[in-house]
């Protein structure tokens, strides 16, 4: 159990520090964001949404009291990578690495909470039947 939890949040504080490192370019590197969104083809309407978006999504995640909101927001992310994945594969400009490993983190994460909580019911259930 506690292997799980250490290996959640593990994963889940490297997911927030490269989704930090986004916002952070999105919101103070302003021009640079601009001109990579350009080159992914991209218009550059979409940069302040988008920080606001991953913003209030890693904030649900850390949260985490509403299902239907947790779903949404892993929903969210996941679009979110793999339409940067496809957008650099497409033009060609980078080779789209961090957001593969920001997928494979927000995966992890998905799947070991979802183990942590399964194991917290079973044993509150054992609990009560005890």
């Amino acid at each position: 159990m506690q292997t799980k939890y250490y290996a959640y949040y593990t994963f889940l504080g490297l997911f927030s520090t490269m989704i930090l490192a986004s916002l952070f370019k999105h919101l103070f590197m302003y021009e640079q964001m601009v001109l990579e969104y350009a080159k992914l083809g991209y218009p550059e309407h979409l940069i302040q949404p988008l920080a606001i978006a991953q913003a209030v999504g890693l904030g649900t995640i850390w949260y985490n009291r509403s299902k239907r909101l947790l779903e949404w927001a892993y929903a969210g992310f996941i679009l979110n990578l793999v339409f940067a994945i496809i957008a650099h594969y497409v033009s060609k400009y980078g080779n789209g690495a961090p957001a593969v490993i920001c997928l494979v983190l927000l995966f992890s994460t998905y799947f070991l909470d979802k183990r942590r909580i399964s194991k917290r019911k079973t044993e509150e259930d054992y609990a009560m039947v005890a």
